[in-house]
């Protein structure tokens, strides 16, 4: 049984095993190993895994720009690695349905050792061989639409998933700008903090000179030395923001480690942002969450055109070639048929099919409506804190300029005893307080621009 098998196998059947190897090692093994390779997570790369600082030359000794920073969050985050993912299988997925176009190839080998006994008739273990090998093609002619409508509906979600990379890109980009600007803004507000606690401590060693030669009492003192510890609290509370806002920026860099880099400091926009209604426009042609539910809905559309085809019958073409017997050589045949298939009746439920496509497609609708309202909102917000920071930041400079002025003249008083620890106390307190409006405005403008932009859909 084994020799009849290998010469059957060597004999008949050398044009099919050769096809399918040739199937198998030409296309499908590079694409097997890989896959097998990436299940066993062999060297993934940052996004798959964590990034390491060292990976993107952070350390100690580094000055962060916003510019490396970006480059860094749009090439390694998690997020953005994701979405690069959907996108790969978005496409695969528009390959997987073109694939209905092309004639589909079957082969097909076997072979059996049985024996036939029937009833009436003495049993025996005689038994014969049979072999058989054929190969099948099988071509879609036509089907009323449904295979486009797919194809459309595949498109279309690779579309939508191109913008959604879109989206996310500008979603982290916007997360980067947030973190470096609030980072920027803790840092100098514990500068604003550090130079207050020297000059409380300036004022205490003061009093205490003043107060040792009898010229202050032990109130200004008392006053002084808590004034001291207050601006400490302060600094300690600063400081502590300074470390969140560090590990938010390298969060939103995909970092999980502090490398200790040091920041550039950001230099001032100028920045002229345009009207409402025009912001609104170019939103509506360029914002990527919107574009990406547009492309949803075309996918809807395609997909009510897929379940009405679905009513309708298949013409498909088949023809087979085959080669069957108990011994050599074998007898060969040749058969074609054109094929058609309905459903008759199936409960309706092709019916409710169509309902329910329907229903997603007015679903998506809605959405787009209502995404076209939040982002109108988002920008009529990211205008109005704009314009709110570009008025604060001359404002804020008139009362840092103010407050310094107001501070030497109580000092120069409170030196000649002309006015009080309370009134020195509130001048320090004055600037200090200006100094950080100042530093808040400044960024806060910065962030405006960025979260406009972002509404916009042009970040």
């Amino acid at each position: 049984m084994t020799c009849i098998m290998r010469t059957v196998t060597s004999s008949v059947f050398p044009a099919i095993v050769m096809l399918a190897l040739g199937l198998c090692f030409g296309a499908g093994c590079a694409t097997i190993r890989e896959a097998r390779s990436i299940q066993k997570g062999d060297h993934p790369p940052p996004g798959e895994r964590l990034l390491l600082a060292n990976e993107v030359g952070l350390s100690s000794n580094t000055v962060l720009k916003l510019d490396r920073a970006l480059e860094i969050a749009l090439t390694y985050h998690p997020s953005v690695v994701q979405a690069e993912q959907a996108l790969a299988a978005a496409t695969a997925q528009v390959y997987q349905a073109r694939a209905a176009y092309w004639p589909q190839l079957s082969a097909s080998a076997g072979g059996s050792r049985s024996t036939a006994n029937s009833e009436g008739q003495p049993g025996s273990y005689h038994a014969d061989n049979s072999f058989s090998g054929s190969l099948g093609l099988n071509v879609l002619v036509y089907d009323f639409g449904k295979t486009p409508a797919v194809v459309r509906q595949a498109y279309a979600r690779q579309i939508s998933a191109a913008e959604s990379l879109r989206s996310t890109r500008s979603d982290v980009a916007f997360a980067v700008r947030n973190a470096f600007y609030n980072l920027g803004k803790a840092s100098e507000l514990s500068q604003v903090a550090r130079d207050a606690v020297r000059q409380y401590t300036v004022r205490l060693d003061q009093v205490k000179a003043f107060q040792e030669v009898g010229r202050r009492t032990r109130y200004d003192l008392t006053k002084a030395d808590v004034d001291l510890g207050n601006a400490k609290l302060d600094l300690i509370k600063v400081q502590n923001s300074l470390s969140d806002a560090r590990a938010a920026l390298n969060r939103t860099l995909g970092l999980a480690e502090e490398p200790g880099y040091t920041q550039q400091p950001g230099t001032h926009s100028v920045f002229t942002p345009a009207t409402a209604p025009e912001l609104m426009n170019r939103a509506r042609r360029n914002h990527p969450g919107l574009r990406a539910l547009q492309a949803n809905e075309r996918a809807a559309n395609a997909a009510v055109d897929e379940a009405i085809a679905s009513l309708y019958p298949e013409l498909g073409l088949q023809a087979k070639y085959g080669l069957s017997g108990g011994h050599l050589p074998l007898i060969w045949n040749l058969s074609a048929a054109l094929q058609s298939s309905v459903q008759l009746f199936t409960g309706r439920r092709q019916s409710w099919r169509i309902r329910e496509m329907v229903a997603n497609l007015r679903s998506v609708r809605a959405r787009i409506t209502d995404r076209e309202q939040q982002i109108f909102q988002d920008l009529q917000n990211a205008l109005n804190q704009l314009d709110s920071a570009q008025q604060r930041l001359p404002l804020t400079d008139l009362l840092v300029r103010q407050a310094t002025e107001t501070l030497d003249l109580v000092s120069e008083r409170y030196r000649l005893g002309a006015a009080s620890a309370v009134e020195v106390t509130d001048a320090q307190v004055a600037l200090t307080s200006a100094r950080a409006e100042q530093v808040k405005a400044k960024f806060d403008y910065e962030a405006a621009i960025a979260q406009l932009k972002h509404a916009a859909g042009e970040e």
